[in-house]
């Protein structure tokens, strides 16, 4: 399982982890990295944290970590069933492409973490910019299609 986090600013930290994500990886993944960018980032406060609703994302533990921080980190609420406008899609294929590209393939699942790492960050801050530039098209585009599937 890989998980990642972009801003405005930078692409943020990726993580790769065995095995599927549990709630208890996730509330470590936001005291550990979500946290620690939000304040670095963003010291004023003004962040605005967005996750899909997978199940780790809305589980009793998650929920009770953003209450605990609320103070520090601000969530955008997310409507179920809604990748066309989540931005970091795009991301996925970008770094599979960039992945697939590579001579010789990685050849263990530590070089692929590494990998992932390296691509990862070799991804332009432009990529990352226009992906934010595209929300309002998205926005509309979900209007639009009344519930149908978009371009997007």
């Amino acid at each position: 399982m890989v998980w990642a986090a972009i801003s405005w600013y930078s692409d943020g930290p990726i993580v790769t982890l065995q095995g599927h994500v549990t709630a208890n990886d996730y509330v470590t993944i936001l005291g550990d990295k979500v946290h620690h960018i939000m304040q670095t980032l963003f010291p004023n406060g003004d962040a605005i944290y967005q996750a899909n609703n997978a199940c780790v994302h809305i589980a009793h533990i998650v929920q009770d970590w953003f209450s605990e921080n609320e103070d520090e980190v601000s969530r955008l609420p997310w409507p179920p069933q809604s990748p066309d406008i989540n931005i970091i899609k795009p991301l996925w294929s970008v770094l599979e492409s960039n992945l697939h590209a590579r001579y010789p393939p990685p050849s263990s699942l530590t070089e692929l973490a590494n990998v992932l790492q390296e691509e990862w960050y070799k991804i332009p801050l432009q990529i990352i910019q226009d992906l934010y530039l595209s929300i309002p098209r998205r926005l509309k585009a979900v209007l639009q299609a009344r519930g149908c599937p978009t371009p997007y």
